[in-house]
């Protein structure tokens, strides 16, 4: 069901053309996302005509990312939370590791983010205005495929640089990195725990580990631990681990939330550059939270093979731009990330029981969470089988082997 209603849209648009100064308009409605591609908002796609009557009129191509209305499904879970979370990353954050960027002279200053031209923060129509990338020649890689090395690699690199920015402004900037970030509490912990979700993802995590039990025995062994208590910790972040290797996150790193272009490349095996989308999860922890939550939901067995690989360009992005930014007081070498994924990187695990049914879903299968509000629990709402079970199966037995085998 979408909740978003044609007022609301000119509302929205109104309130953005305003602060540009411009009155008349022509506003045509191009699309929205499919069921399933938001849980908490909705996603409408709009070309906006402006300038009417001017010497030069200008077409902008929207993105309006709205929140759900519903009153259930808002007592249910922290949806004002999670659109507070991203209009202050956009409208705040973003800014500011812009700015410091420019200020070290950086070259070339990462902001693979979709241009934000406005936030609306009234209650019940909270919506961000962004840019839509399609438009650029950007887009969503297929859920249902898993992602290539040169996809994983590149992503790799990417959140490599985005992480280093905040770990350089928590050294260099430590009154502005702390304004940025104090509020940041783990807004996905606090969504499982509000919704009753935390028993049906130990009942999913306990039955694709009994798929190993006489397949293989070492790894059923090497995970038994994943009881009740121990998903409960690893679902909720630490926000500082001790050693000082941590960074402000991506916070929700499936496939859906990063648009590639590939430009010439037809057969989009290479990408040449790539966006991050949705911010509404973000906060302080680990890299690894984003690294293991990301590997682990697009890769099958045959990149998971590549593991030593792949963290070594996250290593080597990290540390590198680390000394672009003239941040040369940390020390991390390999083995600590290596380290950190052994500590940290059961979380990713663990969302791969929930992520992977998700990405392998067809449309009619996909969970409207609205609906599952009003029916009255949301507790197995993501425990519904689809009928690509067996390639789930497969998918998450590698990610369950992969993760035992540096145990």
């Amino acid at each position: 069901m979408c909740d978003t209603k044609p007022n609301d849209l000119n509302v929205w648009v109104e309130d953005f053309l305003r602060k540009r100064r411009y009155s008349k308009y022509e506003l045509e409605l191009a699309g929205n996302t499919s069921k399933g591609d938001g849980y908490l908002g909705e996603v409408t796609f709009v070309k906006v005509l402006t300038g009417i009557g001017r010497e030069e009129e200008k077409i902008y191509n929207l993105v309006i990312k709205s929140a759900k209305k519903s009153d259930a499904l808002r007592k249910k879970t922290p949806i004002k939370e999670v659109f507070d979370r991203e209009m202050f990353m956009y409208s705040k954050v973003f800014p500011e590791m812009k700015q410091f960027q420019l200020e070290r002279s950086t070259e070339a200053p990462f902001m693979k983010f979709a241009k934000c031209y406005s936030v609306f923060n009234e209650n019940q129509k909270e919506a961000i205005i962004l840019q839509n990338l399609k438009y650029l020649e950007y887009d969503l890689h297929d859920r249902k495929v898993p992602q290539n090395l040169e996809h994983v690699l590149f992503v790799f690199e990417n959140y490599g640089k985005f992480h280093a920015i905040s770990m350089a402004m928590k050294k260099q900037t430590p009154e502005l990195f702390e304004k940025l970030t104090e509020n940041m509490d783990d807004l996905l912990s606090k969504f499982f725990i509000q919704t009753n979700m935390i028993d049906g993802l130990v009942k999913k995590f306990r039955d694709n580990l009994d798929l190993l039990k006489t397949e293989n025995g070492v790894t059923y062994k090497k995970l038994s631990h994943f009881d009740k208590g121990f998903i409960e910790k690893v679902l909720v972040k630490e926000r500082k681990p001790s050693d000082g290797i941590f960074a402000l996150l991506h916070g929700d790193c499936w496939n859906n939330n990063m648009m590639f272009s590939y430009r010439d490349d037809a057969s989009k095996q290479k990408p040449k550059d790539m966006m991050f989308l949705d911010f509404q999860l973000s906060t302080l922890g680990s890299p690894i939270y984003d690294l293991s939550y990301y590997l682990y939901a697009v890769a099958d067995e045959k990149i998971l093979k590549n593991f030593d690989l792949i963290l070594g360009t996250y290593h080597k992005s990290l540390t590198s731009f680390l000394k672009v930014l003239n941040e040369f007081s940390y020390n991390i070498t390999y083995e600590d990330i290596k380290r950190h994924w052994i500590e940290y990187g059961g979380f990713g695990v663990v969302m791969a029981g929930l992520i992977i049914p998700i990405e392998l879903s067809d449309a009619e299968e996909v969970v409207d969470l609205a609906e599952e509000v009003e029916s009255g629990d949301l507790s197995q709402a993501f425990n519904s089988s689809i009928k690509n079970k067996q390639e789930v199966e497969n998918r998450i037995k590698a990610v369950f082997n992969h993760y035992a085998s540096l145990l």
